[in-house]
């Protein structure tokens, strides 16, 4: 049984609670179809995955600083480069955007989970952090 860290199970997008579940039925960050799709509880300590009707909506909040992340450098360049047109930057921010939307709404949905569900230490191991 192997036990990981905090960040790690956010990462690698893992049940909050024993850390060893897949939270999407397909694996990985840069999914294009089936982006959301979850199994309803964790195959490995049955934790459900939707605590009550609407619970998703609290991940908005914690997907948008990831969207700030990426974005912002982009609107910087775009307001302070001289030599690139704006709107090259602003294509740019838009591919950007295009490419890391499965990230932004996965790992968003995975720091928002780890938020309201505790891990299981005494079941799953001791490691917290």
């Amino acid at each position: 049984m192997t036990t990981r860290t905090l960040t790690s199970s956010i990462l690698k997008l893992k049940c909050p609670k024993c850390r060893q579940g897949n939270l999407f039925t397909k694996k990985g960050m840069f999914r294009y179809s089936h982006i959301l799709t979850m199994p309803e509880q964790c195959t490995v300590c049955k934790q459900h995955f939707e605590i009550e009707p609407g619970f998703w909506i609290g991940a908005l909040w914690t997907s948008y600083p990831i969207v700030i992340a990426i974005e912002v450098p982009f609107l910087f360049m775009a307001l302070l480069s001289t030599t690139v047109s704006p709107w090259l930057w602003f294509g740019l921010m838009l591919i950007a955007f295009l490419v890391f939307y499965p990230v932004m709404l996965r790992l968003g949905r995975s720091i928002w989970i780890h938020i309201s569900i505790q891990f299981d230490g005494e079941r799953f191991g001791n490691d917290f952090f």
